[in-house]
């Protein structure tokens, strides 16, 4: 199994985490130099904050456990691709790459295109990072077609 899929891995079950706790299923981890430095899942409706998507709280929490508040050189891994908040602070953040299990695409009607989304706005992008789709997309397309239902 490739490095890609064994973080995906985890985010994935932040993101079953996330569901357990009655938040919708996003999960992510923050890797660098092969180790994670933060991970997290959404938890938007258990703390009343509409702020707390799984890449904001795993965005917190490396940058707490690394007291720093940028972490060029990391990767982070989503279930899911990232909103237009959360595309925002991986920029603010200066994370260097994004790898998603599932694009929004992938799962149609789930999402308000409309409020912007990671693949929508990387090429307006001056800040350069480098984002891969598709890491266990099967498996991360599952968590929101089963949400849903």
């Amino acid at each position: 199994m490739s490095d890609d899929a064994a973080f995906m891995r985890i985010a994935l079950e932040e993101a079953q985490a996330a569901a357990a706790e009655g938040n919708k299923p996003f999960g992510a981890v923050i890797v660098r130099q092969g180790q994670v430095v933060g991970q997290g899942h959404n938890l938007v409706e258990s703390d009343h904050d509409p702020t707390a998507h799984g890449e904001m709280v795993a965005i917190r929490v490396a940058c707490r456990m690394l007291q720093a508040t940028y972490l060029e050189g990391a990767t982070l891994y989503t279930t899911c691709e990232p909103c237009l908040m959360c595309t925002s602070a991986v920029m603010w953040a200066r994370i260097s790459r994004v790898v998603m299990g599932a694009v929004w695409a992938d799962i149609p009607g789930y999402f308000h295109p409309e409020k912007g989304s990671l693949l929508g706005l990387a090429q307006h992008l001056r800040y350069p990072f480098e984002y891969v789709a598709g890491v266990l997309r099967d498996e991360c397309v599952k968590l929101y077609t089963e949400e849903a239902k």
